[in-house]
């Protein structure tokens, strides 16, 4: 088994430049340019001019895939040139993927390209805490909303001409795509500022409840959907083995504290 490390690499890498550039320098001077290739010895060179020098074919061009590596756990997101994050620089090798950037890719949204999902209180499940902060939307728990346990927001969405109450329960109903705002209505801003209506629903904005129709009682959650919770990250686990953000939102979501902190393994 062959363990990885980026530093390993790069010393792999130093060598073979470096030796094979020694053997024949009167000849032909490489640069120093970095377009990997795969040697049909299984080794990654640096260009196809120092993988020349030690005499190797050309596999093909690109870094060897190495499905024997050993990765560990270690999360230092590497951003590959097929635009995906990996989770470290060895898990980019397995995929013989290049790195191109020693951090996590970016959407354009500024956002890093990581999918690690967290439940907003709008029912809507986003690819990283990043994304559900751009819609200014508290994050109930991480992870995936639990389809079982929807939150009791009024967040439309429409999908196959039917409106559902946020995305949590269009899922729940095996929808899979579905768009933003009622059917047939104009669109809010997806912006979670939550109002009580006369039928004491909550609903995730005023221009919601006014889409709806909805006489506003007062802002914030309806009593019945549970307490006004602070926007603070204050980790908490569930017996659901879920985190929440804070120990609010665990009793908003009916679920009994297991004990502070993140959820082992979250």
């Amino acid at each position: 088994m062959k363990y990885f490390h980026l530093k390993w690499l790069a010393l792999v890498l130093l060598f073979i430049s470096t030796n094979s550039a020694g053997q024949d320098q009167n000849d032909i001077n490489c640069s120093d340019n970095f377009n990997p290739v795969c040697g049909k010895d299984g080794n990654t060179y640096q260009n196809a001019c120092l993988a020349e020098l030690s005499d190797t074919s050309i596999d093909f061009e690109g870094v060897c895939k190495d499905e024997t590596l050993v990765c560990n756990d270690d999360f230092n997101p590497v951003c590959g040139n097929n635009g995906v994050t990996y989770h470290n620089s060895c898990f980019a090798a397995i995929a013989g993927i290049e790195i191109d950037t020693l951090k996590a890719c970016v959407d354009d949204n500024g956002c890093p390209n990581i999918f690690e999902p967290v439940c907003g209180m709008n029912g809507r499940t986003y690819k990283n805490r990043c994304e559900a902060n751009i819609d200014r939307v508290v994050v109930q728990r991480i992870g995936e909303c639990d389809i079982n346990n929807c939150p009791a927001i009024y967040s439309p969405v429409c999908g196959q001409g039917a409106t559902y109450k946020n995305a949590c329960v269009a899922q729940k109903n095996g929808l899979e795509s579905f768009s933003e705002g009622a059917c047939n209505a104009r669109v809010c801003p997806r912006i979670y500022a939550p109002v009580c209506s006369a039928d004491l629903l909550t609903y995730a904005n005023a221009c919601e409840a006014e889409r709806a129709g909805a006489r506003i009682k007062y802002a914030g959650l309806c009593e019945e959907q549970g307490k006004n919770c602070p926007n603070v990250y204050q980790p908490v686990c569930g017996i659901d083995k879920h985190t929440y953000d804070n120990k609010c939102l665990l009793e908003n979501a009916g679920t009994k504290l297991a004990y502070a902190g993140m959820c082992l393994g979250q």
